[in-house]
């Protein structure tokens, strides 16, 4: 149970979340300068990179059961499992054809931070695969998409242009993987375990009804809620406001560098985090420490 000596009313006030991720593809993409000549660029180039796609696919995966440190990843030390071959030649498959499309749009990047979270154990095999492996991988086909782009013989305007944008687009989805990939890691850092359980609307939004999550001994609600709501970044859009606060008597401070993004339960009656069925308003806010087994509970207006 939560540990509270004076029944009060606290804030509930949460801080430190890592930026989101849905938030920084965006403003990374503006950062790279990947503007609409350049896409149209590498868009020239598509049709070359089609050509042998299936045959790269194929060759990814017999490089990587023949690499020792990958093939120890993926179970295939001695023998291929030709079920999980076919299931990760289709996943790897299905990425070459949108990236080739060069895919900017939201539900891309969703679907790049879940591959993230995948490849940290948290996907349907539980497989890890360490980030080292996951970035070299997207080193390969960066060297690939450069070799095909100049060995067809495109001008050489055009093949500088999209083996540049190309390069930057590939660069951000690595971003986005290793997104997913650092809060899956963070979620099960950790010898205490807590639940935490969603209800009404909520369920839908996070794609499910609970999830563990692991936290030190001696961690408090907000270490817990950190690491749930980086994971889950959709349900902080769903149940909090969000605000900036300026630094006391900071006149100079920034929003890049100073300001601190503050997440507040939505306002209204309804809106309610129970930790063992009580209202953690009153038994200590987010500073209340955790217990092994402690339940979370987040509430919606009409549930």
């Amino acid at each position: 149970m939560l540990n509270s000596a004076v029944v009060q009313e606290h804030p509930l006030e949460l801080t430190g979340l890592a930026p989101d991720p849905f938030d920084m593809w965006k403003r990374l993409h503006a950062f790279l300068g990947l503007d609409e000549r350049e896409v149209r660029m590498m868009r020239r180039t598509s049709e070359t990179l089609l050509r042998d796609a299936a045959d790269f696919v194929v060759g990814a995966y017999d490089y990587l059961a023949s690499f020792d440190e990958t093939a120890s990843v993926l179970g295939w030390e001695k023998k291929m499992d030709e079920e999980h071959l076919q299931e990760r030649r289709q996943f790897f498959a299905t990425w070459m054809a949108r990236a080739i499309g060069v895919d900017l749009s939201d539900e891309f990047a969703e679907y790049l931070f879940l591959a993230g979270k995948y490849h940290a154990a948290h996907g349907p095999r539980q497989i890890h695969t360490p980030e080292q492996w996951v970035m070299g991988a997207v080193a390969l086909v960066q060297a690939h998409f450069a070799e095909r782009i100049i060995l067809a013989g495109h001008k050489p305007e055009v093949a500088a242009a999209a083996i540049g944008g190309w390069n930057k687009y590939l660069m951000l989805q690595a971003y986005q993987m290793q997104a997913g990939y650092r809060v899956a890691v963070a979620l099960d850092e950790g010898a205490m375990t807590v639940l935490i359980k969603l209800f009404g609307q909520l369920q839908d939004v996070g794609g499910r009804k609970e999830q563990t999550v692991r936290v030190h001994q001696g961690a408090a609600l907000v270490d817990a809620l950190r690491k749930f709501f980086n994971y889950h970044p959709a349900l902080r859009r769903a149940f909090f406001e969000t605000s900036w606060r300026t630094p006391d008597g900071d006149d100079t401070a920034t929003w890049v560098t100073d300001l601190e993004q503050v997440y507040v339960p939505k306002k209204g009656p309804h809106w309610r985090i129970l930790c063992n069925g009580r209202d953690v308003s009153y038994q200590g806010g987010f500073d209340a420490l955790l217990n092994e087994g402690d339940v979370i509970s987040f509430f919606p207006p009409g549930r």
